[in-house]
């Protein structure tokens, strides 16, 4: 394709930005297995390893594969969004072979000992974990309040100027709580702060955090964006470009969390699905919200879709559907949850998400099992509660398993 042409459509740029086209005229990208790439002589080496010349060297700095998805999810984080010039937002992404590892990129390149990061109740479980049992090891403190109240957010701020960072999750995990990215945005941007934002559960076809101004975009692309549950990636894109080339590519490969390029290439096949995906995930999300709303077996519905969510107007506000994520508590707690995830049929109990199939989990004794019983509970996370993905199959046919597993 011409490198001129203008994309403007979500699916064109999913399926095209970023490919070029192979020596060997292959349509689809090739998977390049190798960990090592060679030179037409020594004095090309001495060029790539110096930054003089793009090219490849080993792959856990780059590879082919990484390359095409990376700059494939900038698009579409970046789609239809202007700098402050008026030209097309310039981003930069690093795959990552996992979520977790995108994430301590992220932290370990931006925090130093002494500094706080600010964050709010309800994550996913291994992020929780980060910021409270590992980075206090090295003396990064954080900071975890409820940022849907504004007021809360700038009086945390004012008490604590060693916060360097603002970690938001929209919409979180599990209790799908909403906070307003724009308004966080500016306060963070007048009090010199970082904004990074996980954007795992919305996609860049639901919400574009890059529009508010934040400074880092992250995704476990373990989940909608492969879709089918092939594979375990995770990807960290930033505004700064040069911070990113420079300082934070360097953590990546010292760090050592690089993809491979076979889940690259796995990654690389499901994205060029994903506003099809997306739709009939969020359209089936909707049905399946309304129908629990007023279940005789559910205390509540976390579905910020539905009017009744109370952070329902910040999530239309930022976000072009509510997708497809849902939970919802059970009225017999613990082994109310039990009982109706040893019920399911068709629907498919397992932990992770984003898969083309419905998948439900058990919070309470699967991703959050760690996690003391006290903060479960603080940050809305109760026996009863079920996290459901829900996915591609007819709607009626959701239905009716929820409906027989109750």
């Amino acid at each position: 394709m011409n490198k001129s042409y203008p994309l403007t459509g979500f699916s064109s740029v999913a399926l095209h930005a970023g490919h070029k086209q192979d020596p060997m005229y292959a349509h689809i990208t090739p998977i390049y297995a190798s960990s090592t790439f060679v030179y037409d002589d020594a004095e090309q080496g001495m060029r790539r390893f110096s930054g003089m010349e793009e090219g490849y060297i080993y792959s856990r700095w780059g590879n082919p594969n990484f390359t095409e998805v990376e700059e494939k999810i900038s698009a579409l984080e970046t789609l239809g969004i202007k700098d402050t010039t008026g030209n097309p937002l310039q981003v930069k992404a690093i795959l990552h072979a996992s979520g977790m590892a995108a994430l301590a990129t992220l932290m370990i390149g931006n925090l130093k000992a002494g500094d706080k990061i600010l964050t709010h109740y309800s994550l996913y479980g291994g992020m929780e974990e980060l910021i409270t049992n590992i980075l206090p090891q090295f003396n990064i403190e954080p900071i975890i309040i409820d940022l849907r109240d504004l007021n809360k957010a700038e009086e945390a701020i004012k008490a604590n100027p060693k916060i360097k960072m603002i970690h938001l999750e929209t919409p979180a995990n599990p209790t799908l709580q909403c906070v307003d990215l724009e308004e966080l945005t500016k306060l963070a941007k007048a009090n010199n702060i970082l904004v990074a934002v996980d954007n795992t559960f919305a996609t860049p076809y639901l919400q574009q955090p890059f529009r508010f101004g934040v400074d880092f975009v992250f995704h476990s692309t373990t989940k909608f964006l492969n879709g089918h549950g092939t594979a375990i990636g995770g990807i960290l894109i930033g505004r700064d470009i040069e911070k990113m080339n420079k300082h934070l590519t360097k953590t990546h490969r010292l760090l050592g969390g690089n993809s491979n390029p076979f889940d690259a290439f796995l990654l690389n096949q499901g994205i060029k699905t994903l506003e099809l995906r997306m739709e009939r995930h969020s359209s089936n999300a909707i049905a399946v919200a309304k129908h629990l709303e007023n279940h005789a077996a559910i205390s509540k519905v976390n579905y910020h879709g539905l009017a009744s969510h109370p952070d329902y107007k910040v999530a239309t506000k930022q976000m072009k559907h509510a997708g497809p994520m849902i939970s919802f508590e059970l009225k017999k707690g613990m082994q109310g949850g039990i009982d109706f995830m040893n019920k399911l049929q068709m629907c498919t109990r397992t932990v992770s998400l984003g898969t083309a199939d419905t998948i439900l989990s058990h919070p309470a004794s699967m991703t959050h099992y760690s996690i003391p019983q006290k903060e479960k509970e603080k940050y809305g996370i109760t026996d009863g509660l079920i996290r459901m993905s829900v996915g591609l199959e007819n709607i009626q046919d959701i239905l009716t398993d929820l409906d027989q597993a109750f």
